[in-house]
């Protein structure tokens, strides 16, 4: 069957490069331009938070606004618009009271309940967001929403009996925008959503349960995530509504934007390579190694480890098992990226660095040029135990011919094969978390031992690197399944 062309619109809390990166942001950029090159009008929705300067991303101001009901009367947005490259049209809400002030992108996640006035800032954007579909003279087949803070989109779609088809993205369970009930008579909103039917939750008001029960289809960026969320303990305090959905819950794998991520073209890197020619992976490595003023060796095995450093992310695991872990010959490159770090775990890797100064070293607030140089130089990487569910760095890893280390759990598990002994098959090493979640050091040491054991195999580790290079991580395939998605319903 072919997918008729149709008109989509992705509302978002954030888009990639606008409002930072996330693996919301990344999937909102990257999946409307693969959309986009199959022929479908994409317009995607976002706030305008405080920090992004509209004049610098060249964003237009729109004479029109668009004026929301709140309780305390109503309330308008400005609107701001573009049209990038691609041929996808972005749209952005501004307003002074609720998002001019944010220095970020507000993310929620507190298990009992949010700040209040996160509800009203996302709750107005929501509204906002249907008055855009109620005045688009074309119409929309379909509206996409990621994240908690656009789940009240599939909600009033249904309330209002419009017509758009509706899917809900779950990026991570645990950020479900729980507040106190009283938001319902702030957004004016009808009292019967606090109904079990609809956004009540132990006598919350919860946006993402909202989401997910009145979404004409539900998806995660993983199916292994997808499974895991409907296992006890696995959703959050939701596993029952997600299960629900039945066969109306999708996983579907991301990928990674070849225009940013592509060591054949990234200006960032010292030297270019592809699967063909591998040559320039040893030049990046090299390098990297004057760089970090690390002995220049071919024949060590160099570990990057990238993420936030900090116990969330789960990297605190690397300040208890990496003075075993340098008992190999090995380099190790720390570069802390995405998250606060934690002083602490800074600290302890400072005082490592400084007995192993010629074999680890530590860049605890890395930029975007020592991201991409990392990838470009590593042989293997360590990836956060607790990364997004759904993120992308394995991928990321897999484009630049450095091997992931991660854990067997959501996209990772999707995405990566477990290296065998001989290294015939497989493009990374993995590990089991505990059944609670939690990292064993155990578990993460020896899955470390294994990469720096696999390196010393020569050809075997390049033909293992070369199949990481290999591996097909682009937006096309999944942009395939969410067309397929959209027509379905």
């Amino acid at each position: 069957m072919v997918a008729p062309l149709m008109r989509l619109l992705f509302v978002t809390p954030q888009v990639t490069p606008y409002s930072g990166a996330s693996p919301a942001g990344d999937a909102c950029w990257a999946l409307p331009k693969a959309l986009k090159s199959r022929g479908h009008e994409v317009t995607i929705l976002s706030p305008l938070y405080g920090f992004i300067d509209p004049a610098a991303k060249h964003l237009a101001r729109r004479l029109r606004k668009i004026e929301v009901p709140l309780e305390d009367g109503p309330t308008a947005f400005q609107v701001f618009d573009a049209r990038i490259a691609a041929g996808i049209d972005l749209v952005f809400l501004a307003h002074e009271e609720l998002f001019a002030p944010c220095e970020s992108v507000p993310r929620g996640g507190d298990p009992t309940e949010d700040p209040l006035e996160d509800g009203r800032r996302f709750g107005a954007f929501c509204k906002a967001a249907m008055e855009l579909l109620r005045s688009d003279d074309e119409g929309f087949d379909a509206v996409h929403c990621h994240e908690w803070q656009t789940a009240l989109v599939p909600v009033l779609v249904d309330l209002e009996e419009l017509e758009p088809a509706t899917v809900m993205t779950v990026h991570d369970v645990s950020r479900q925008g729980r507040f106190a009930p009283e938001l319902v008579q702030r957004l004016a909103l009808p009292e019967r959503l606090l109904g079990i039917e609809g956004i009540e939750f132990y006598g919350k008001a919860c946006f993402l349960k909202g989401g997910v029960v009145e979404a004409d289809r539900v998806t995660t960026m993983s199916p292994t995530y997808a499974r895991e969320i409907t296992e006890d303990g696995g959703g959050a305090g939701l596993e029952g509504v997600f299960r629900a959905r039945g066969k109306e819950l999708v996983g579907i794998t991301g990928g990674v934007d070849v225009a940013v991520w592509n060591p054949a073209t990234d200006a960032q890197l010292p030297a270019r390579f592809d699967p063909m020619d591998r040559s320039g992976k040893r030049r990046c490595k090299a390098a990297l190694q004057r760089e970090l003023e690390l002995p220049v060796r071919d024949d060590v095995p160099l570990i990057g480890v990238l993420g936030p450093l900090n116990e969330d992310a789960g990297l605190d695991v690397l300040a208890r098992v990496v003075s075993r872990v340098m008992r190999n010959d090995v380099q190790l490159v720390v570069v802390g990226e995405g998250g606060a770090a934690d002083d602490s775990l800074v600290a302890v890797l400072r005082e490592h660095s400084k007995r192993w100064p010629d074999r680890l070293q530590l860049q605890a607030e890395g930029g975007d040029e020592a991201v991409h140089r990392l990838l470009g130089g590593a042989d293997a990487l360590m990836l956060p135990p607790h990364q997004p569910p759904g993120g992308s760095m394995q991928m990321r890893a897999h484009r630049y011919g450095a091997l992931p280390i991660g854990a067997r759990a959501g996209a990772v598990a999707d995405t990566v094969v477990d290296c065998d002994a001989s290294l015939t098959t497989g493009d990374g090493f993995l590990y089991d978390l505990d059944e609670d979640g939690a990292v064993a050091d155990d578990e993460v040491l020896a899955a470390l031992q294994r990469a720096i054991a696999a390196f010393a195999l020569g050809g075997a580790f390049e033909k293992a690197r070369e199949r990481a290079l290999r591996t097909d991580h682009t937006w096309e395939r999944s942009a395939y399944l969410y067309e397929r998605l959209y027509a379905s319903v």
